[in-house]
């Protein structure tokens, strides 16, 4: 977006400028307050024409580096799209309209019907944008979103680009406003976050290129005139979501309920803003909205009556409530998704064989991926305030050192590798689901019975009879195994129906046997044994992986001064102990254990992806759909990933019946294809771990050293994250 200024301010000529040997200098202004008042070269309206044409035209590569248009079209525009109802969107402050022309491009070559409206005001900006060759279903306007409104238009999707660090405070009220009112069901706008990173970044990045537009200059003044998250969650107002996105991107979104229509909060806030470009500059920005530091989300004073997908009260013939969607399972991949799908305002309910969570600690690793859908959530914060940052890791053999992997270090917390058990995770969670949705999670029933009921599933229950169970070891490291029929024994239940169901109950899932669902059986059988330790201080911050003759041993991090210690073993040794297991790393590697008082866990890998994840009315999810070796931190990551593309294909299906089977059908292709990546890099994971001796070992050790040198290294470390799945 574009706005008129008679001439540039002289505080935002940029900083980081050249040295007199042609080197970029690295002086960085103060990034500790908005320069709102710094205005950009191609806002003056007698700036270079020249200029601010190769600018335009150069906005589409910069914004394909930076704005990440390509993933929110594919996590947050996509499914809401259908190949047989024309669904519409608005591109506020389009500028020269690369954003507007990529969505186009994007929604025609995955055969949907997508018609855009990419607005701006400036007559340049639109000038610019009409002498590119048109697109079908494109359409250029010079308008305020303001005029829209009294138009009384309405788009299911609103977006803007690299729009709010332009606004006043009252500008940013007018643009929530007119977004609330003209939005059916999501708005977007993205932005730069204001950070050092990005202010390095971008003026390096840039340096030797763009010498004849302003793309550099404009770049580094808009850094400095951006919000930080912390800044843009204290002023939005309720039902507005504020997540950061790699590199130094926030995203400010609305997901909106359907339903009984309400005012938005925003629209009484700024109901006289009028438009995205008013001109009138108050001293700040102030909505009537309480902080809440807990979860890093700024949330109302009171919360607002939630509205869901579909209409309050609906029964079915007997006069019992028919949940939107029931999922089996409230381990740590099923109430995520739970919180997203109530996030989104979709009725759902959780049932969970377990009456009390289990305090066994299975996987620890979170990796960034994971933190983007955490942070949907609005839990992201409190996970990174008990967790412990994984720096990188070092591979040493025969007491030498190998390699090392450095994950990117970065101010964006949300990139980070952290580590925290399982059950730390889940009570997060579970916090988060009993705010969103009070008593929606029934522990201590198990599921029986599943069955089609029209357009509807009845999901058979029991009451789940607790009795003791002997200690030992588990089939998975990570799987809850929540199906099956109790431990013990069942008692009378009752019978829950649910628009859709969703099998989050682990590996040896009863909803995926009672669909005839089959597994195909990959690469596994080994086995390992793991415990917890106090941390000797050696490796601070460092994941540990000894290759040695004998099979590998790993080591991790974990809060609050311990360590968790993993070595393959040639048989399942079951009754083996903590000190056994000492004394075995002892052997291998010469590192000497503190005692410990925790219980060694012995496990098998088995690797296996179920043929199908998606039957009728019922998804698969997590361990039911996939059983990956934790070897990597995979398993409990992988879950969370079908969760965060899961939430909104189901909350499309729920909007719109004709398009469930696409949206469904496209996750069970992704996410099988997801899976079978994730087997793979499992396989070279546990091969590598294996034990061997003389040549074999040799060569071994020396594709590790390969490995960890650049620029194999950078890629390595982006598939030991998980970015890429």
């Amino acid at each position: 977006m574009h706005f008129p200024s008679a001439r540039r301010s002289s505080r935002s000529r940029p900083f980081l400028g050249v040295s007199s040997l042609g080197v970029p200098s690295l002086g960085v202004p103060s990034l500790r307050r908005r320069a709102s008042d710094a205005v950009e070269l191609m806002d003056d309206p007698d700036c270079d024409p020249v200029k601010l044409a190769s600018t335009y035209a150069n906005f589409r590569f910069v914004n394909g580096v930076v704005s990440g248009w390509r993933g929110m079209y594919r996590r947050d525009i996509r499914p809401l799209l259908s190949s047989t109802r024309e669904s519409t969107l608005l591109d506020v402050g389009c500028g020269g309209g690369d954003v507007a022309r990529a969505l186009a491009r994007w929604a025609a070559r995955d055969g949907l019907r997508l018609r855009i409206t990419a607005v701006d005001p400036d007559a340049r900006a639109h000038a610019y944008a009409m002498s590119l060759p048109p697109l079908p279903g494109l359409t250029f306007r010079r308008a305020l979103s303001s005029d829209l409104v009294a138009e009384r238009r309405r788009f299911d999707v609103v977006v803007s680009n690299h729009v709010l660090h332009h606004l006043t405070g009252e500008q940013l009220g007018g643009l929530l406003a007119d977004s609330e009112r003209l939005a059916a069901h999501r708005v977007l706008h993205a932005d730069i976050e204001r950070s050092r990173f990005a202010y390095l970044g971008f003026g390096l990045g840039t340096w030797p290129l763009f010498r004849r537009s302003f793309i550099r200059d404009d770049g580094l003044t808009s850094i400095r005139r951006s919000f930080t998250a912390a800044e843009l969650r204290e002023v939005v107002p309720p039902g507005w979501q504020v997540t950061r996105e790699h590199p130094s991107r926030l995203v400010l979104r609305r997901v909106v309920p359907t339903g009984p229509a309400s005012a938005g909060l925003a629209s009484a806030v700024s109901a006289s803003a009028g438009s995205v470009l008013a001109d009138t500059v108050p001293a700040r920005v102030s909505f009537p909205v309480k902080s809440d530091r807990r979860n890093g989300h700024s949330r109302p004073e009171r919360e607002p009556e939630r509205v869901h997908v579909h209409e309050r009260g609906q029964a079915n013939d007997s006069g019992a409530r028919v949940r939107d969607v029931i999922v089996v399972g409230g381990g740590p991949v099923g109430i995520l998704l739970a919180g997203l799908l109530a996030v989104r305002g979709v009725d759902v309910e959780v049932v969970e064989q377990r009456a009390k969570p289990s305090l066994r600690s299975r996987a620890i690793g979170i990796h960034p991926p994971s933190l983007r859908a955490l942070e949907q959530l609005g839990v992201a914060e409190e996970v990174l305030a008990r967790a412990v940052r994984i720096r990188g890791g070092v591979v040493r053999s025969d007491g030498r050192t190998l390699g090392r992997l450095a994950f990117t270090e970065t101010v964006d917390r949300m990139q980070s590798v952290i580590s925290l058990p399982q059950f730390e995770t889940e009570a997060v969670l579970r916090a988060r689901f009993a705010e969103l949705a009070p008593g929606r999670l029934r522990g201590g029933v198990t599921v029986t019975g599943v069955s089609e009921r029209g357009g509807r599933v009845a999901v058979e229950t029991a009451k789940t009879v607790e009795t003791a169970k002997p200690g030992g070891t588990h089939g998975t490291v990570e799987g809850i195994g929540t199906g099956g029929t109790g431990e013990g024994g069942v008692s009378a239940g009752e019978t829950l129906e649910a628009r859709y169901v969703v099998a989050a109950d682990g590996a040896r899932s009863l909803v995926r046997d009672l669909l005839g669902i089959r597994c195909t059986a990959r690469t596994g059988g080994e086995t390992y044994l793991m415990s917890d330790y106090p941390d000797t201080g050696e490796h601070l911050g460092e994941a540990v992986l000894f290759f040695e003759r004998g099979g590998v041993v790993e080591s991790f991090p974990l809060p609050g001064g311990r360590r968790r210690w993993v070595a393959m073993t040639p048989t399942l040794q079951a009754d083996a102990t903590s000190d056994d297991l000492a004394a075995l790393i002892r052997a291998r590697t010469g590192t000497q254990l503190p005692p410990t008082t925790a219980e060694a866990s012995a496990f098998s890998v088995q690797q296996r992806l179920a043929t199908r994840l998606v039957a009728g009315r019922v998804v698969l999810i997590g361990d039911a759909a996939h059983q990956i070796s934790p070897i990597g931190g995979q398993g409990m990551n992988l879950g969370w990933l079908d969760a965060l593309q899961l939430a909104p294909a189901l909350e499309r299906a729920l909007r719109d019946p004709e398009a469930a089977s696409g949206v469904l059908g496209d996750y069970d292709r992704r996410r099988r294809r997801s899976a079978r990546m994730a087997a793979r890099q499992a396989d070279f994971n546990m091969a590598m771990g294996g034990p061997v001796q003389g040549l074999r070992l040799r060569a071994r050790n020396g594709l590790v050293r390969a490995l960890a040198a650049p620029p194999a290294s950078a890629v390595l470390a982006r598939a030991f994250t998980m970015r890429w799945l």
